[in-house]
């Protein structure tokens, strides 16, 4: 027991003793010089007295204020100071260089990228280039001088790495590849970016180049600009005073900008301004308050801008790593596109899964496509949706063109089988759709191979389309213009005159697979808001849920808080 005491009183001193010399032996709180032209010579001693600390303290350096400071990339910093002999990179006797100036512009700008100026050093750089500016003795202080130089360093090597790869981990259908730079990657990129000058133009570089994200970019810039210092109440779900929630409704019109405060008591002139915002998010422009528009109205401004930079995000994990040629498949806003060479060559209308029978995001390529097809019933769906009415009458199969085929391909007939013994985990048999114009995959199926059994098709249900939520289907998505697509995708198959060939098959309703001979790149992804040229933005309903995770896990990067958005309806 004695000894216990002995041990546990000999230890705390030694930890404080240790602490105490970490402290003394860490950078002084001020380094002042008697005039600036013998600056220099001081600020590269204290640069490479904060780099010895800040290396054996991972990465924690000591602040102004007794705070701590983090050098997020300290590894990367302390090589690039140890190559310049611990010479300041971003100052020269008491001045800013020009190109320190355009990284705290940068920095500042990159809300617009969908990111936090505090993850850069953004605040504590903001003080201390004011105080070197404007005080006298500030200016001849090595201490400021050097805390800049490095946060300066830091934030250019993070925010490399942040634009380039993206802030969150890539997951599988990631198309961008890697998750960091290298130290000698980001060393030499930002060697050479200080030597050339052109610190700027590097950082610009490394952004996506697609100009979609060009575009977001501009419309975050221009949201956060439309919607300064504007605040709006929430709206009743459910109401029973019509009038009273038709004068909230305008006035909720009027606190997003979209609507004139002259025009608060002409009907037409809110409805007008309420179908302007069902067209710019998403929703059947029909000039009702349904329970989805209401809940569109009610998102807040700090919303929005999370859901902006989550879709940023999005577009740095693909990067610039599009091929020529791809279908591009965007669930929220039920969409294809085909693109050739930069360019949209066909748009169609499509329809998606449901919640619980999501469409999943992934990556593939067209294989081929078959014309009349079989519709091979999902056994998830032959157990919740059929064998309860196929126990109550077989004649469910006949009436919806059903047939159940054993594993020789033989058709068995119905009336023969013992329906309750059947369920999701026995199922000895095939259950499929005979082909024609009442087959749930309508007359084409695309396939891709993928580990989810989903392809694109047709539909026997064309009118479905005329929906404006059209996430109703099992997970396979269903394609308006398939005509189009299927024309597209044989266009160069001249030698066995293919178009012709297909059309023949289609007009006298022949069961055919037709090989691809290019395997266009397919992709299904999961963008909530989309930008045009001048910034303008739509957003689209978070369909599965997918932002909420995203932005919970963008925004509990580090400790800080997200300040720029998390204070915008403020």
């Amino acid at each position: 027991m004695r000894k216990s005491l002995f041990v546990r009183h000999m230890v705390l001193p030694a930890a404080l003793c240790w602490l105490l010399v970490s402290c003394h032996s860490g950078p002084p709180k001020t380094d002042v010089a008697k005039n600036v032209q013998s600056l220099n010579e001081r600020v590269e001693k204290d640069i490479g007295t904060y780099v010895s600390f800040f290396e054996s303290h991972k990465g924690k350096m000591p602040g102004e204020q007794g705070d701590t400071i983090e050098i997020h990339q300290y590894s990367a910093v302390g090589l690039f100071y140890a190559n310049r002999h611990n010479r300041a990179a971003w100052s020269d006797t008491g001045r800013l260089l020009p190109q320190a100036d355009s990284l705290l512009d940068i920095i500042s700008g990159s809300e617009d990228d969908g990111l936090n100026p505090a993850w850069y050093h953004g605040p504590s750089l903001r003080t201390l280039t004011r105080q070197v500016k404007t005080d006298s003795t500030a200016r001849r202080d090595a201490i400021k001088w050097s805390t800049v130089d490095i946060l300066l360093t830091d934030a250019f090597m993070r925010l490399a790495g942040d634009l380039h790869y993206g802030l969150l981990p890539p997951d599988s259908i990631s198309l961008q590849k890697g998750t960091a730079y290298s130290d000698s990657t980001v060393i030499g990129m930002l060697t050479g970016a200080i030597r050339h000058g052109n610190v700027r133009k590097t950082v610009d570089s490394l952004r996506p180049q697609g100009r979609q994200y060009r575009w977001l970019s501009r419309g975050m810039d221009a949201y956060r600009r439309k919607y300064a210092g504007r605040s709006w109440d929430t709206l009743p779900v459910k109401y029973s005073d019509t009038p009273v929630f038709r004068r909230q409704l305008a006035q909720r019109l009027v606190e997003g900008g979209a609507l004139d405060s002259s025009a608060v008591h002409s009907a037409a002139a809110v409805t007008g301004a309420l179908k302007a915002f069902q067209r710019s998010h998403g929703l059947y422009p029909d000039g009702v308050a349904g329970t989805r528009t209401v809940a569109a109205l009610n998102l807040s401004k700090s919303y929005r801008l999370r859901q902006i930079a989550v879709n940023l995000e999005r577009w740095r994990h693909v990067g610039d790593s599009l091929p020529q040629e791809y279908v591009w498949i965007n669930i929220p806003s039920y969409r294809m596109e085909v693109w050739d060479h930069d360019s949209v060559v066909i748009t169609s209308k499509v329809i998606v899964g449901k919640p619980g029978h999501e469409t999943p995001l992934l990556n593939s390529r067209l294989t081929n496509y078959q014309l009349y097809p079989y519709w091979r019933v999902p056994i998830s769906i032959i157990a919740k949706e059929m064998l309860p009415a196929i126990r109550r009458d077989t004649g469910y199969l006949r009436k919806h063109n059903l047939e159940v085929v054993d594993r020789h391909n033989n058709i068995v007939d119905p009336s023969r089988l013992q329906w309750n013994k059947y369920n999701r985990h026995y199922f000895p048999y095939v259950m499929r759709q005979m082909t024609g114009l009442d087959n749930s995959l309508g007359i084409i199926k695309f396939n891709f191979r993928n580990k989810y059994s989903v392809y694109l098709h047709d539909t026997n249900l064309r009118n479905l389309f005329n929906m404006a939520q059209r996430d109703i289907s099992h997970g396979c998505v269903r394609v308006q213009r398939w005509d189009t697509l299927a024309m597209y995708l044989i266009r160069g198959d001249t030698l066995r005159h293919m178009r012709d060939s297909v059309l023949w098959w289609l007009a006298t309703q022949q069961q055919k697979w037709v090989p691809l001979r290019t395997r266009v790149p397919v992709y299904t992804r999961y963008f909530t808001c989309a930008a045009d040229s001048t910034g303008k933005i739509t957003f689209y309903p978070d369909v599965y849920g997918y932002d909420t995770v995203m932005m919970h896990k963008m925004f509990r990067r580090t400790a800080e808080k997200y300040l720029p958005f998390a204070s915008a309806d403020r």
